[in-house]
């Protein structure tokens, strides 16, 4: 008597695929992972229920993709649709983090009636080995290849292990041999090249930003304000980088950040990377500083002036170099301007560091000003504690400015310096200039097509964003041609500043004493003094001067030592 068979229930099943990365070398790509489960599952006749295709590190402890799987079954399952498969290409596809991580995805799945299954036929379903006697435990269930499965999963482990060892490791010596490995910084582009056989990637200078990056260091160098800096190069054009932004799944670009103004925090965290003086430093070099196998955009030199002792890279004599933060060889002054005490910048005679100033109160409780020094404290610095009364002090500095010629053909000379200076940048401003213009005309074309669009709009609120948009970008114009305005310098005003400087040095003790801008009067002195003098230099009159400065016959007599200008030798005693 024949019996009928009863119709075998449909088996539903997902599929998941991963890599690492949209760059992933091993495992295979998402296509292949999709092409081997869904015939595998078709093979089965199994139902596929859906296909989660993801970039996701395997290395995670837990996948967070992995957890929205499983709330994704939950949510079948109160509707009444069980997963009976959970499909995978292979073993190191579900996780490389090791057989414990392994174990534990796959409990999580078996707690909701799934089982995992492998296209390799390394997961072999498992087998209740009571099952003859009527009885089930959880320890009862097995697996023939639960072992092999587990080292399957520590396999991937030690495998990406040994991946990323050589990969990393390979990079790593590559950095520290003075080459690059990852995406250009702004104002660089890598350029392949072969050295002794092997590819190696060099930064060179980006045709379209690194004349922004040497422009920045240029004016920082020259002492122009960090707001001024960035009015000129976003007048010039100066956006940040656009890049695609990706995905939560890393699949799919869903826009693109960047295209951003400079602003005065990022110009300093740019002036700041030593890599645009050739200079890499950082973990992989732990942390000292190398020298690249490429030119900086910028000298060592200029990335010094450019930073102003906030960071300075210091080259030895045996070729080695090191970094240096809060420093400058030229004293910078780090102490806040007190306008009791404008002169604190002078430097000490026996450490050459700059004075302080402060008042005692004595036993009558009678304060009495004085400058001083801070240095005679500690270190190598140590020496005999000077302090000379304010009114004393300032007397002297003021006798000695009040002595102080210019020579006399100082105008002449002046305006020759100022106009050969003039047509040395002569043609960097047309460039900028040009730049500038270049900008402009990019912003008025983006200007009239938003015009043009404007009358097609009809919602009132699309119009009114535009309408922002379009006067932004009239801001943007006005901007930058006030910045090209200000870099058109021409021989009437060079002679304008010549008769305006003459002034000054006809008048110094207006200039370097009754001066109520201390950055200006110390910025000034930097002018009439090759070094910063102490103030012993002073009361001597042997300060290092400029060549265009001379102190008065009358003064001079006064004086046993004369003044040693810059390349000339003290006058022989007759």
């Amino acid at each position: 008597m024949n019996t009928l068979k009863k119709p075998e229930e449909q088996k539903n099943c997902i599929i998941d695929c991963r890599i690492s990365s949209q760059k992933q070398l091993t495992g295979g790509g998402l296509d292949e992972q999709k092409m081997m489960c869904t015939s595998y599952a078709d093979a089965k006749k199994w139902n596929t229920l859906n296909i989660f295709s993801k970039v996701y590190s395997g290395r995670a402890e837990e996948r967070e993709d992995f957890k929205q799987i499983l709330t994704y079954i939950k949510e079948l399952k109160s509707k009444g649709i069980q997963v009976h498969y959970y499909l995978i290409k292979s073993i190191d596809r579900i996780t490389r983090d090791g057989a414990v991580t392994y174990q534990s995805m796959k409990d999580s799945l078996r707690s909701l009636g799934v089982e995992l299954v492998d296209t390799y036929g390394i997961i072999q379903p498992e087998i209740n080995t009571l099952g003859d006697l009527g009885f089930e435990y959880s320890w009862s269930k097995h697996s023939a290849t639960a072992s092999a499965q587990l080292m399957e999963a520590q396999r991937a482990e030690d495998d990406v292990s040994g991946i990323l060892t050589r990969m990393v490791g390979a990079s790593i010596r590559t950095i520290q041999d003075g080459y690059t490995v990852r995406r250009a910084n702004d104002g660089y582009a890598n350029k392949k090249v072969l050295i002794n056989g092997k590819k190696r990637f060099i930064a060179v200078p980006s045709p379209d930003r690194a004349h922004y990056f040497i422009k920045m260091f240029e004016l920082r160098a020259r002492g122009v304000p960090d707001k001024e800096i960035v009015k000129k190069l976003n007048a010039m054009g100066f956006r940040t980088p656009k890049m695609n932004r990706w995905s939560k799944d890393k699949m799919h670009i869903i826009g693109s950040v960047g295209g951003n103004k400079l602003t005065v925090k990022q110009l300093q965290r740019y002036i700041q990377r030593t890599i645009y003086a050739g200079i890499r430093t950082e973990r992989w070099t732990h942390n000292k500083p190398i020298r690249t196998q490429y030119d900086g955009l910028v000298s060592i030199e200029l990335f010094n002036k450019a930073n102003h002792g906030k960071v300075f890279i210091q080259e030895n004599e045996d070729g080695s170099i090191k970094i240096l933060k809060d420093y400058s060889p030229w004293q910078k002054q780090r102490n806040k301007n007190n306008p009791d005490y404008p002169f604190k910048f002078l430097l000490c005679q026996e450490c050459k560091k700059p004075l302080l100033g402060s008042a005692s109160r004595g036993k009558l409780g009678k304060k009495h000003p004085a400058y001083h020094c801070g240095g005679y404290k500690t270190g190598k610095r140590a020496h005999k504690y000077n302090r000379i009364p304010k009114e004393e002090f300032e007397k002297n500095i003021k006798h000695f400015v009040e002595n102080m010629k210019f020579e006399d053909d100082f105008a002449n000379s002046l305006e020759y310096v100022l106009l050969k200076r003039y047509r040395a940048r002569e043609k960097d401003i047309v460039q900028e200039a040009s730049q500038i213009n270049r900008n402009v005309a990019d912003l008025k074309s983006q200007q009239a097509v938003k015009l043009q669009a404007l009358d097609m709009i009809e919602s009132a609120v699309v119009r009114k964003k535009k309408e922002e948009e379009i006067d932004q970008l009239e801001k943007d114009i006005l901007l930058a041609e006030t910045q090209r305005n200000t870099i058109e310098v021409s021989e009437k005003k060079i002679k304008a500043f010549v008769r305006y400087a003459k002034h000054l040095m006809e008048h110094p003790v207006e200039m370097l004493i009754n001066n109520d801008d201390l950055g200006t009067q110390q910025a000034l002195f930097g002018l009439v003094f090759e070094e910063t003098p102490t103030y012993q230099e002073i009361l001597n009159g042997t300060p290092k001067m400029s060549p265009i400065f001379r102190l008065s016959d009358e003064y001079m007599g006064q004086k046993s030592l004369d003044v040693i200008l810059r390349g000339v030798e003290p006058r022989s005693p007759p």
